[in-house]
């Protein structure tokens, strides 16, 4: 009699294996390393150890840091749910072209988008998106170090012309700063900027960068993205007096007072709208004594001084345009933004109110 085989009634989990399988396949095939592969397969087996080449921060660290070297966060959402969160995680920030990149210039943050928790909010991807509204399960977002209280539609807008891309300011002299053979800001993601930065051609110019295609598109955006708001905005074709004059007894001509900041999306609209605008630009050089009351956004000790003549005019928010003249009782201001339109008859109303003799 043969003796029979036990079956043994020990449980194999076959289907564990096979995930757990597929798991390191995908890791292997999209070089993920360290702490995001450890995320992806701590619950099964992970072999795939090793140093990461980008030096990731914490959020509060990277705020210290940026506030101290002036560099600018570079925030990565990522998913573990997702393609091109992995390729960009592996192939992208594995490579050491990016990595290098990054370290030098960035001060990167992962933010992972399997913690949201729009219940009590804890996690930092909550509370990065109450900020700044976005949703994506892959994208990487730049903050200069003068911005990080910002909205992102602040982010994405700029008021410098190469910023920009502007090619040619026809469209800005002609009122229309959408013909100016540039896609202006506002909810477009990596547009081509005017950087040549690789010494190979245009690097990308935007705050933020949504998704993942390819390494190089990558390569491109960083080079772009480590000099968005670097640059100085736009003070459009206005022959703008030296800033002692808006303290100065006033002369014959009203004085216009222009209170601006030097990012924010409502004071980039009034440097291109009205500062460029051949129509308005014109009738400030011949009719006023133009003065530009400019702040630096997150810089108190360069804007100490412009509080004392921002608090003169119960100014709170920028930006504010100011018209004074020997012939008004009180100054006319406008707070706040406005369209073009507005501010045009704002200044036409000036013209004619400060040539009325009280």
């Amino acid at each position: 009699m043969q003796p029979t085989k036990s079956k043994s009634t020990r449980y194999q989990p076959k289907g564990l294996y096979i995930v757990a399988s597929i798991l390191l396949a995908l890791s292997a095939a999209y070089n993920i390393s360290d702490q995001f592969a450890d995320d992806c397969l701590s619950q099964y087996t992970n072999p795939l150890r090793g140093a990461s080449p980008i030096k990731w921060r914490s959020r509060d660290e990277a705020l210290a840091e940026s506030k101290s070297t002036h560099k600018p966060i570079l925030y990565a959402f990522l998913t573990r749910r997702d393609n091109p969160s992995l390729q960009m995680y592996g192939e992208g920030f594995h490579d050491p072209k990016v990595a290098e990149l990054i370290n030098q210039n960035f001060i990167p943050v992962r933010v992972d988008y399997d913690s949201r928790d729009y219940t009590n909010g804890s996690s930092l991807y909550t509370q990065l998106h109450k900020q700044y509204g976005y949703n994506s399960t892959c994208e990487l977002l730049t903050v200069p170090a003068h911005m990080t209280d910002m909205s992102s539609t602040d982010l994405d807008s700029s008021a410098n012309l190469s910023e920009l891309g502007i090619d040619n300011t026809n469209g800005l002299e002609s009122g229309s700063r959408y013909n100016c053979s540039y896609n202006y800001a506002g909810g477009g993601a990596y547009r081509p900027g005017r950087y040549r930065t690789d010494g190979q051609g245009y690097g990308g110019s935007s705050a933020k960068f949504i998704g993942y295609t390819n390494k190089q598109e990558l390569i491109d955006y960083l080079y772009g993205a480590q000099h968005w708001h670097r640059l100085p905005a736009t003070k459009g074709k206005v022959a703008w007096l030296p800033l002692a004059v808006g303290t100065q007894p006033l002369k014959s001509k009203p004085r216009l007072l222009a209170f601006v900041d030097n990012a924010g999306t409502s004071s980039d609209a009034l440097r291109l709208d009205t500062f460029w605008n051949r129509r308005d630009y014109s009738l400030i050089n011949k009719e006023f004594e133009p003065v530009l009351v400019e702040f630096h956004h997150g810089d108190s000790a360069y804007n100490q001084p412009l509080e004392v003549l921002k608090a003169k005019y119960g100014i709170t928010t920028l930006p504010a345009l100011v018209i004074e003249s020997s012939n008004l009782a009180t100054p006319l201001i406008q707070f706040g933004s406005a369209n073009a339109d507005s501010t045009h008859d704002f200044l036409v109303s000036g013209v004619m109110k400060s040539a009325t003799k009280l």
